[in-house]
């Protein structure tokens, strides 16, 4: 008799776990719905971001990342603020060098990021010594195919 009291105990015990926790692929839906994805070109300009994976972005100034990228890890907030922080430099040595001189590693940031379709635009550069970057970053950006 309490062996089955037992097995009715957890058995509704169970059932009340799973009706109070949220569906998983829900969650995990709405979670990739606010990864940020793709290659992005600012209008008019040379410079373009690349949102690598969920947590890593790259940011060629000229366009090109063979010649200078600068990579951040990045986190986005529900409003679709990015807070960046640069971890490197990729491309050819001299640019690097010049490059961290001005951008150091480890410089945090933040930005808005909104997009419509294929347009997108990050304003609200905001950070210590983040002039440099809010002059090239803020703008509109076109999705690269």
């Amino acid at each position: 008799m309490l062996l089955r009291l037992f097995q009715c105990s957890a058995a509704l015990t169970c059932g009340v776990l799973v009706l109070a926790s949220p569906p998983a692929s829900a969650e995990e839906k709405k979670e990739d719905k606010s990864a940020l994805s793709g290659t992005w070109s600012q209008t008019g300009g040379q410079l373009k971001i690349e949102f690598v994976k969920k947590d890593v972005l790259k940011i060629a100034p000229h366009g090109d990342s063979e010649i200078i990228a600068i990579v951040c890890d990045y986190t986005l907030t529900k409003e679709g603020l990015v807070n960046a922080k640069i971890t490197g430099f990729e491309g050819k040595q001299e640019f690097k060098d010049k490059l961290a001189t001005i951008l150091p590693v480890g410089l945090d940031f933040t930005f808005k990021w909104t997009m419509k379709g294929d347009a997108a635009k990050l304003g609200d550069v905001k950070g210590d010594k983040v002039e440099t970057l809010k002059s090239h970053l803020e703008g509109e950006f076109e999705k690269k195919s």
